[in-house]
Order: structure tokens, then sequence, then C-alpha cells
């Protein structure tokens, strides 16, 4: 009888201990997966502070377009092209038999390679950065050169051009994916519109060019631009005459 009970209180022994080891494993993975809870519910009250500072105003990040920062960095650059139209006009007045000057309507075709080399600067509205801009391309009369309502040469005449020295500013907001922007650049031609026109006398003659537009951007890393720009084309004096052309273009550009 005696070994019996001790035989029993042996059991219960056993099984009190394997109880006991079952209920501490539980309890302390309990325990674990608490703490990872409140290490989450501490990252997200961290996230909602960012969010939402003392003042109580959201900070601009919450509602910017993916990877504004590094898009937007210094060194970073993009290729891309423009293709658009463009009219000569008569600014200033010639002084021929109507004070007009040479009429030529051209496509303006300009691939180009912009460089980042600020990063983002400024502040409020003046907050963007500063590219470098290289363009080079063709500009193709489409319509019969005129002067004074006489043809003076055969469509389609052309001019090379390079744009090596050009710089642009766009005004960046984390907000918004579209900015307006601002360009002046100079650069030189060499074609053959000097046969027609009166107002220029070289093959080899100066590009002064700048204008304005806005550009909207892709989550996927391309923009898509309208711009303006007033194009002017003269030898700066190496020979006579030169009045110089001027012209409005309007165009439409891509970049990647």
């Amino acid at each position: 009888m005696t070994k019996s009970c001790w035989a029993f209180i042996l059991v219960l022994a056993l099984i009190s201990l394997d109880t006991e080891r079952a209920f501490a494993e539980l309890f302390s993975s309990k325990i674990k997966g608490n703490t990872q809870s409140w290490a989450l519910s501490s990252a997200d009250e961290i996230q909602v502070a960012q969010a939402i500072p003392e003042s109580g105003d959201p900070v601009a990040h919450s509602t910017s377009f993916p990877d504004f920062e590094s898009r937007f960095a210094k060194g970073q650059y993009e290729f891309g092209f423009s293709l658009g139209y463009g009219f000569s006009i008569n600014l200033p007045s010639e002084t021929g038999v109507s004070g007009q000057r040479t009429e030529i309507r051209a496509v303006h075709f300009f691939p180009n390679f912009k460089y980042n080399l600020t990063g983002l600067m400024g502040k409020s509205i003046y907050r963007g950065a500063l590219y470098w801009v290289i363009e080079v391309g063709a500009v193709v009369s489409t319509v019969d050169p005129e002067r004074d309502g006489q043809i003076v040469d055969q469509a389609p005449t052309y001019m090379l051009g390079l744009v090596p020295a050009q710089l642009e500013y766009k005004f960046l907001n984390p907000g918004r994916n579209w900015a307006p922007f601002v360009f002046a650049g100079v650069g030189g031609a060499w074609g053959d519109f000097f046969e027609g026109s009166d107002e220029i006398s070289t093959a080899f003659e100066f590009i002064l060019q700048g204008g304005a537009g806005i550009e909207y951007f892709f989550a996927n890393g391309t923009a898509l631009n309208f711009n303006y720009r007033l194009w002017h084309l003269s030898n700066s004096g190496i020979k006579g005459r030169n009045v110089g052309t001027n012209a409005h273009v309007f165009s439409l550009g891509f970049s990647f």
C-alpha cells in the first residue's frame, strides 16, 4: 500500500513538472508576441507622429509622389527630345518695302541631355533644381520662305544646331507631380537659311534662345512637357548683314 502511494505521488510530481514546463513555454511565447505587437504599435505611433507633428499640420512628404528627393537629387540626369513648330516674327520691324522680315515656318526637332547641377534648393515657391542642358538637332522649313509677299527660296531649307550651354530651372514641390520651368541657352547652327533671308548672311549663325514651360512627371521616371521659346539667329557681326532672325517656337517634349 505504501509503495503504491509513493508511486502515485511520483506520477503526480512528474505530471506537475511537465504541466509547469508547458505553461512556462506558453507564457513565454505570449510575452514575446506581445513585445512584437508593442514594437509594431510603437512604430505606427512614430509614423503617425511624423505625419502629424505637434502643430497638427501634416508634413509635405505625406502627399508626395514616389522618390521625390532621389528623383531630383544632385547628379541625376535624363535624356529626351522636343518636337515643335516655329514661325519667324517681325521683331524688330525691318526697313524693306513693307517693313517685313523674311517669313520662315519650320519644324524644330532637338534631342537633349539634362544634368541636375544643384539638387533641391530654395524654399517656398522658389524651391527647385538647376539643370545644365545640351541640345542638338535640326530646323527644317515647311513652307517656301517669303519676303514682302515674294517667294525668296524653296522649301525645305534647314539649319543644324548645337546648344551646349543652356540652363534650366524647375520649380519643384513634393505635393504635386508637375512643375513650371524657365530656361535660356546659347549655341551655334549651320545651314542654308541665309540663301533666302535678307537678315542673315552666313551659313554659320549663333543661336540665342530663352523660354518657359510646364512639365508633368510620371511615376515610372518619364516626363512630358510643353514649352515656348523665343529663338534667335545671328552671326554676331562676323559678316554683314546681321539683322538676325527671330521666331516663336512651341514644342512638346518627352524625357526618360
